[in-house]
């Protein structure tokens, strides 16, 4: 017993900087390309559904603290990505990752839990324009006459989903592209394996 559960913390910190990296790599890439998307929560996401809710949470935070470095407006974000890694590990114990339908649902809980928490910083802290993506389209929206808090809605909640729909997506397909051996060695792998073995006998 205590080697399984040497091998999944082993497993689990291994996990944690492949995750962080991967938020660092899609937030990155998002903000230099200017794409009305943040993709910086896929490793977040995935962290929470294998190693449940503190790794993924411990992902969120670490993923923050580092691209402050270079975008000291992310900062004030900070709390969003952690929440994401504490939604995440709630919802995969819920199984909420293992089918297309559950998955789109899941991806609309987090566009509407970020869009609560990322509207009041927004608007109190950047006057709407955090310098992302979002901040063409609250730009746009004022300049034809909008109010900067109707902007800043319409403009959170229609990127949040584009991007929460796009980000569930790639980890869906990564969670099914894993194998079991791999599966095995994670804290909520079990999951992921059980629902795979229950497709399969659906197919049949």
């Amino acid at each position: 017993m205590n080697k399984n559960m040497s091998k999944i913390s082993r497993m689990v910190i291994f996990l944690i900087p492949v995750c962080i990296a991967i938020n660092l790599v899609g937030g990155q890439l998002a903000i230099m390309l200017k794409l009305p998307v943040f993709l910086d929560a896929i490793g977040t996401i995935i962290a929470g559904a294998l190693c449940g809710p503190v790794p993924g949470m411990i992902v969120g935070l670490i993923t923050n603290l580092i691209n402050a470095i270079s975008l000291p407006t992310i900062l004030g974000y900070a709390v969003i990505n952690v929440v994401f890694g504490l939604i995440a590990g709630l919802l995969s114990k819920k199984g909420m990752f293992l089918t297309l339908p559950k998955v789109l649902l899941s991806a609309v809980i987090f566009a509407v839990m970020a869009c609560a928490m990322a509207i009041p910083i927004t608007i109190t802290f950047f006057g709407g324009f955090a310098g992302t993506g979002a901040t063409v389209i609250v730009s746009f929206l004022m300049t034809a006459g909008w109010g900067i808090l109707p902007a800043t809605v319409v403009s959170e909640l229609s990127t949040e989903l584009l991007d929460k729909f796009c980000t569930l997506m790639i980890c869906y397909f990564i969670l099914k592209s894993m194998s079991d051996r791999f599966l095995v060695k994670l804290p909520l792998g079990d999951i992921y394996i059980r629902g795979k073995r229950t497709a399969k006998g659906e197919g049949q």
